[in-house]
């Protein structure tokens, strides 16, 4: 019954008024109004003393309350809800920036709801999920087939939220002499270490990324062998210096990466994306820009998914706000929502 009590805010504020307002009455009034001398001087400064209620009473009910005004003066956590509780988000590295700025717009519509970020690498974010460490997980691209054989086990099932679409794209150094990439060309690239004339680079651990892009072409992620980076800023590192380089990173890998490095004093204005087209001859290339990314004319595309167990309270809540205001956020970084966004235009 408490914990009902003190987390409705107003009613919060109508306890504490009337502990304040018995605190109040209680320095006015005397300790004894009634000895001699004290009640004609305290009714000649208030006459409207007697009417009050006796200093005794107001006292005595302060004491009866005090304890219930120091028990609730600490902070105690929120009950779930879909707008209050606290909640462990694990995220793949290159949805950080974004997780915490969705995390702390929600948290500033719903102030008793508490999301933390748990960045994790693609291969441990679901498993965190998994082991219960965290309520919900944002990743990039489709749960590998053994990933989703383990949560089928769950007596519990998750649901996968699909929330916004990021694009995976080829880096070369501006001296390359590549214009375009075909989605085979790519998958023949990075299907054998050393091919003549180009050094193929993904950062290390980032497995998500070579499943989607074994997914779109028809391959393996066992068959495709890059060679490994230690980070997205290393890869970067290497392709700035090397014109037979290919690095394959998510869109928002290269963007957090980018500002990062400019943060540093480092500019590195000699890498470009290149354009990709389909497998189908004649097909036209395309860069990947939100627009394009959204109509999926570029073809490698992957989907952001929220991943959570439909049963607790704020992690549907936070998903539900993913989908829907949420949208607007995405739209605004380096992704692009997965609906669109709603605007209203007022004619005047």
């Amino acid at each position: 019954m408490r914990n009902v009590f003190f987390h409705d805010r107003n009613l919060r504020r109508v306890f504490y008024g009337n502990i304040f307002f018995l605190f109040i009455l209680a320095i006015e009034l005397p300790e004894n109004p009634g000895q001699p001398g004290n009640t004609k001087k305290w009714m000649t400064m208030n006459p409207r003393a007697m009417y009050r209620i006796p200093s005794k009473v107001i006292k005595g009910l302060l004491v009866f309350f005090l304890p219930f005004l120091l028990l609730n003066c600490t902070q105690h956590p929120a009950s779930d809800s879909a707008k209050s509780g606290n909640m462990i988000l694990s995220v793949d590295p290159q949805l950080e920036e974004i997780a915490g700025i969705q995390a702390e717009t929600f948290s500033r519509f719903y102030p008793d709801a508490r999301i933390t970020l748990m960045p994790a690498s693609s291969a441990k974010s679901l498993k965190h999920l998994l082991d219960g460490k965290v309520k919900a997980a944002l990743i990039s691209g489709e749960p590998e087939a053994g990933e989703s054989a383990l949560f089928a086990q769950q007596k519990q099932p998750i649901r996968l939220e699909p929330v916004a679409r990021d694009a995976i794209v080829c880096i070369v150094n501006s001296d390359n002499p590549a214009i375009m990439l075909t989605t085979k060309q790519l998958e023949a690239l990075f299907s054998a270490r050393g091919q003549k004339g180009t050094i193929p680079l993904v950062a290390r651990d980032n497995f998500r990324l070579l499943s989607v892009l074994a997914a779109s072409t028809g391959k393996k992620r066992a068959e495709l062998q890059p060679w490994a980076c230690t980070s997205d800023a290393e890869l970067i590192e290497r392709v700035s210096a090397d014109k037979q380089a290919f690095g394959l990173l998510f869109q928002s890998s290269l963007n957090g990466a980018l500002d990062r490095s400019l943060k540093q004093g480092k500019n590195h204005n000699n890498i470009r994306i290149l354009p990709l087209a389909k497998v189908s001859a004649g097909a036209e290339a395309y860069l990947p820009t939100q627009q394009n990314i959204y109509e999926r004319r570029y073809p490698l595309v992957a989907t952001v998914y929220y991943v959570y167990y439909p049963g607790d309270a704020l992690a549907a809540g936070f998903g539900s706000w993913l989908s829907s205001a949420g949208q607007k956020a995405f739209e605004r970084s380096s992704l692009a929502p997965y609906r669109l966004v709603e605007r209203t235009i007022i004619l005047k």
